[in-house]
């Protein structure tokens, strides 16, 4: 995540109103200016994979709003005692839903309902198809840029954890979600929580997803990309006021488990298999062909639930792009 940069400002007047001025707290938070350009903007084409299918995502954009918004100050300007919290809060909400953006939306919307329609998804698959086009976003961080308008990170077809946040919170809280952004300052890192009946990060109110990466809709990142782990408790940020929740979190989070699980049983029975090894190393050294090969059936039992398990942990690992499907095939496979 990259800082929100802000400049203090005050306004030199009179004396008699001086104190007057100075106790008005106020945020200037960026915004779009649409610039006339000359410049043509190709529809971006954002294709991905989700369920069973590739989808692709090709949405023309306003090339003024794109190019004003790309030569936007984005600096937020602050006078007054403000928290940064608070103007955190409003710059981010600012960028957001700047109104030059509104049309950008409704268009991306469209073709993302289209999409919904076509293949019959429920709410929660809708979430989930939306989640997973942002996330298929490429990843691309630098440190000395602000944050991106979302329809720079549309465009651009690139962008770190809060370019890629503010523009799923965008389209989120525009089909109705009850959705927040999660800002983790102390470890520059932004997140996206929305509200599941079954489940909550941090007492949030609100599940996880991440945006950098493929992950499923409610299972918390670990560790960052830097080898960062998230440590704090992260400053929510309600954005619009949907009321839909995902109610698939319970598949989701047994996914996350299994995950772990698989883990945790590839080291411990690779831990058995090299033990055993060493003990029938022996035993063929000393040429004790009788003890050699009573271990063999074991031996082979170990490696083969090692292999079931290490396959299961990767399938889950490269199809986070397909809850339901994944869910099922865990199920269908898991070793008994």
């Amino acid at each position: 995540m990259k800082y929100v940069v802000f400049t203090l400002f005050l306004i030199g007047i009179v004396v008699v109103s001086a104190n007057l001025i100075i106790n008005q707290n106020t945020v200037v938070p960026p915004h779009i200016e649409p610039q006339e350009t000359n410049i043509s903007i190709p529809a971006p084409v954002h294709s991905f994979p989700f369920e069973q299918v590739i989808i692709s995502v090709t949405s023309p954009v306003d090339p003024s709003v794109y190019v004003g918004a790309k030569v936007a100050d984005k600096e937020t300007l602050i006078r007054g005692n403000v928290s940064e919290d608070a103007w955190l809060e409003t710059t981010y909400l600012s960028m957001i839903d700047d109104p030059s953006q509104e049309q950008f939306y409704t268009d991306l919307i469209r073709d993302l309902r289209v999409i919904r329609d076509e293949h019959g998804l429920n709410d929660d698959e809708y979430l989930e198809l939306i989640a997973v086009f942002v996330q298929s976003v490429r990843y691309e961080t630098t440190s000395e840029s602000p944050p991106k308008f979302p329809i720079e990170t549309y465009v651009d077809k690139s962008g770190d954890c809060d370019d890629k946040s503010l523009l799923l919170a965008g389209l989120l809280s525009r089909e109705g979600y009850n959705v927040s952004l999660l800002s983790f300052t102390p470890e520059s890192h932004m997140a996206i929580g929305v509200a599941c009946p079954d489940d909550e990060y941090r007492q949030t109110g609100y599940v996880f997803i991440e945006t950098t990466n493929l992950s499923f809709v409610g299972v918390p990142t670990d560790s960052l990309r830097e080898g960062v782990t998230l440590y704090s408790d992260p400053q929510v940020i309600p954005v619009g006021n949907g009321t839909k929740t995902f109610g698939s979190c319970k598949e989701s989070l047994y996914l996350g488990s299994i995950i772990k699980t698989s883990e945790m049983n590839v080291k411990d029975l690779t831990i058995r298999i090299d033990s055993l090894k060493a003990e029938m190393d022996g035993y063929y050294v000393q040429r004790d062909a009788q003890k050699y090969n009573q271990q063999v059936p074991l031996y082979n039992d170990l490696q083969r639930q090692r292999m079931q398990y290490a396959e299961l942990h990767n399938y889950i690992l490269n199809h986070q792009y397909d809850r339901k499907g994944t869910y099922q095939h865990v199920k269908n496979n898991i070793p008994g």
